[in-house]
């Protein structure tokens, strides 16, 4: 049977077609996702007995940071580390005064000093005194020294959950976290900060509203909006070259909707921030426990470093017990682009009123619960990247 000229083309078209769409499936990973080197660090989460005092930084870079920028680096000496702010790796306008810049960096030293003390090392921090400024310049900036002596190796329920604390955004079920989970977790926390753990049905409904204001006032500010998408991070050559941000297979989303979103052209800032939005008020704000973090002075740098270091052991100690945990931290975000522009801001007394903190500032927050479903490990850069002598020598 002859077969026409136009049924030929079209073949060829259709063919193509097929070519075309078979090869944006392998390019933007589709199926699989991102090659498994971008997780690698997740599975060489101990190091070796040969690394010597650098070996608790394979655990470090584990640690919780805002938007994973990943914002360290680290100079390792005879007996010290010194841990330094990345600070060209930071939010902008999101974070004006590098304040979560360094609560990321408190993070890191919790992972490192609980990673040392299981390997005999005794620890002692000493963080750099002084004031978080208006965006400080992008050139890399000691923040705490810490000395590393010998000593016992010891058993240590946090450090064994570091491999398995992940930021879930997804959803958390209608099942109450026990008080005595709670206490636990204020008693984890630490004495130089103040946790507030809303549970109560009005209370959360407040504070959920407030953290929706700040996202709708998030979305709004143009630079912000902007600061924010440098950090999404879709496709697999984007998650892959980058190996940071937030991406897509851990953004709690269904594996269809992961699928289609990198089949998809790369969404618009506009569509970003709406998606955000509406999964801010439909997920992320119903959990069982909503809650702040607060300190003396949110902008004091030591208070800073402490409050990460308090956050770490929170969620690693929820971790242990099967509870999620998100960062939600609009509200302090927002505080903190108010102070940069000048304007009046309502969001901090607000949070002060709802955790009961009156003479604290709040820095950090959040919500508790029993996720749906496990969160996904989040891109991470390998060790030697962040060592300070592979690029600041």
């Amino acid at each position: 049977m002859a077969v026409s000229r136009r049924a030929l083309i079209g073949g060829g078209v259709a063919g193509a077609a097929v070519a075309g769409l078979g090869y944006r499936i392998w390019d933007r990973g589709v199926i699989g996702g991102p090659s498994a080197e971008v997780y690698e660090p997740w599975r060489h989460w101990q190091g070796r007995v040969i690394d010597g005092i650098a070996r608790p930084l394979h655990a470090a870079i584990l640690a919780a940071n805002p938007h994973d920028t990943q914002p360290w680096l680290f100079e390792v000496g005879n007996d010290t580390i010194t841990v330094y702010a990345d600070r060209v790796r930071n939010l902008g306008s999101f974070d004006p005064f590098r304040r979560e810049m360094h609560l990321g960096l408190g993070c890191a030293i919790e992972n490192l000093v609980r990673s040392a003390g299981v390997f005999g090392y005794t620890t002692y921090v000493r963080p750099v005194t002084g004031k978080l400024t208006l965006d400080p310049p992008n050139v890399p900036k000691p923040i705490a020294h810490i000395t590393m002596d010998p000593g016992a190796p010891s058993r240590d329920p946090l450090y064994e959950a570091i491999p398995d604390r992940h930021t879930n955004r997804g959803v958390y079920l209608d099942k109450p976290v026990s008080a005595e989970a709670l206490q636990t977790l204020t008693i984890v926390a630490g004495p130089d900060v103040r946790v507030a753990f809303l549970t109560d049905a009005h209370a959360r409904a407040d504070m959920a509203s407030l953290i929706v204001e700040a996202t709708e006032t998030i979305i709004a500010d143009p630079q912000m909006s902007a600061d924010s998408a440098r950090w999404i991070r879709t496709g697999r050559r984007d998650i892959e070259e980058h190996r940071d941000g937030v991406s897509i297979d851990a953004a709690g989303l269904s594996p269809m909707t992961v699928a289609l979103a990198r089949l998809a052209p790369d969404l618009s800032a506009s569509t970003q921030d709406q998606t955000w939005l509406s999964n801010t008020k439909d997920v992320q704000t119903h959990a069982p426990v909503l809650g702040a973090i607060f300190v003396k002075d949110r902008l004091d740098m030591a208070d800073a470093i402490g409050a990460g270091r308090a956050w770490q052991r929170i969620h690693l100690a929820a971790t242990g017990m099967g509870l999620a945990a998100q960062p939600l931290n609009q509200p302090v975000e927002c505080v903190d682009r108010n102070a940069q522009l000048g304007r009046s801001d309502t969001f901090q007394s607000a949070l002060v009123k709802l955790g009961g903190a009156q003479g604290s500032q709040p820095t950090f927050t959040f919500r508790l619960g029993y996720a749906e479903k496990p969160a996904q490990p989040s891109p991470r850069r390998p060790l030697e990247s962040v060592m300070k002598s592979s690029g600041y020598a």
